[in-house]
């Protein structure tokens, strides 16, 4: 009775482990973060480069897909940070529409000199020609 008990308890628990809830997704270097499931399925981070511009800014630059069939909303955050990764200040949230099956360049530019890195993050919005669901 007892190795029955100890075999169930051994088998929830791998199948449990198996099941990781994961709400967020970043890139290899840590920048990009997929902050829902909609992102994470229908819209790839294809590149993203960051440079310096007039005035000491760092812009950065990124290349969205949307691989639905459908014009995709998303909204998107920069948090910019200093040399020690503390965040320095964030954007609002910013609606931007991605064109069905197409790649997109996304742009922005930090406001201060100071800012040594950031965090580009996405989260969905919905699958229609207007944001906010208005049609």
């Amino acid at each position: 009775m007892d190795v029955r008990k100890l075999a169930l308890a051994a088998g929830l628990a791998a199948a449990l482990a198996g099941c990781n809830a994961e709400p967020k997704r970043a890139d290899e270097a840590g920048r990009v973060l997929l902050e829902s499931s909609m992102t994470r399925h229908n819209v790839k981070v294809l590149r993203q480069e960051s440079d310096r511009i007039e005035g000491g800014l760092l812009r950065v630059r990124t290349l969205l897909d949307n691989k639905e069939k459908q014009n995709v909303w998303v909204d998107i955050q920069v948090v910019w940070k200093d040399a020690r990764g503390f965040k320095l200040y964030e954007t609002s949230w910013a609606p931007l529409m991605l064109p069905a099956r197409y790649v997109s360049t996304h742009e922005i530019a930090s406001m201060r000199p100071d800012v040594a890195d950031y965090e580009y993050r996405v989260r969905g919005g919905s699958k229609t020609e207007k944001p906010f669901g208005k049609q």
